[in-house]
């Protein structure tokens, strides 16, 4: 991708924004998630207690989020940005994972977007969230487009990911069955394989009358790397 491409959309999405803030039509959230581990998609990204800030801008059906991950110790930053557009149960999205090396910042640059050096990883995804005959059902389909997803020849691997998600109710605890996998060689398996089963937990502990705090439990079995994890998160 080229940066003159990457400046247009970013200087469009700014020039949206702006006028969003004239019409009173803009929102903005922002918060800070804690978690035992990082776990994503049934990968282990770090074993240390990870940080992962967020902000958000919302207009309409439109949002720009900017979002971290930082290892409490040991090495590991991430920063990603995603931009979504949502309609009738259905999110596209266009995300943008980036790693740097926290001991050496100079490792990598940021604005380095040459496919066969850059360490920026875009993805287009497709979520459903709806509902199919009366039963709920979160669809996930993700593909890795283009940059830091390269095979042995320097081509693009195409990385694959689906997942399907059951959320239901359990007295007070709100819970999500899930499985994911690949259909192809690539970031997350070197096969085709099922990589990502498990259980999600959701829970407001409440301290006091006042005082309350969100909290995750997930379950996540990877039968491919036939690896195992229980992950705790706190968010703010």
């Amino acid at each position: 991708m080229k940066r003159k491409a990457l400046l247009i959309l970013f200087i469009t999405v700014l020039v949206t924004l702006a006028s969003a803030q004239e019409n009173k039509r803009l929102a903005f959230n922002a918060g800070f998630d804690i978690y035992s581990r990082y776990v994503w998609r049934g990968l282990s990204f770090s074993d240390a207690p990870n940080i992962q800030p967020y902000m958000t801008f919302t207009l309409g059906n439109w949002s720009l989020t900017g979002f971290g991950s930082y290892a409490t110790s040991k090495n590991y930053a991430e920063i990603d940005v995603f931009l979504s557009y949502s309609n009738n149960g259905f999110t596209f999205n266009l995300n943008d994972y980036y790693n740097e090396d926290e001991q050496d910042l100079s490792a990598f640059n940021y604005g380095d977007w040459n496919r066969s050096t850059t360490s920026h990883l875009l993805e287009a995804s497709m979520v459903f969230d709806g509902t199919l005959h009366r039963f709920p059902l979160i669809l996930t389909a993700s593909t890795m487009v283009y940059g830091a997803d390269l095979n042995t020849r320097n081509n693009q691997n195409y990385s694959t990911y689906f997942e399907a998600k059951y959320p239901f109710a359990l007295n007070d605890y709100s819970l999500s069955l899930f499985a994911g996998g690949t259909i192809n060689k690539g970031f997350y398996a070197d096969k085709a394989a099922i990589v990502n089963i498990g259980l999600e937990s959701n829970h407001e502990v409440k301290f006091s009358d006042y005082f309350s705090l969100p909290v995750k439990a997930s379950f996540y079995l990877n039968p491919n790397q036939k690896d195992v994890f229980l992950v705790l998160g706190i968010s703010f």
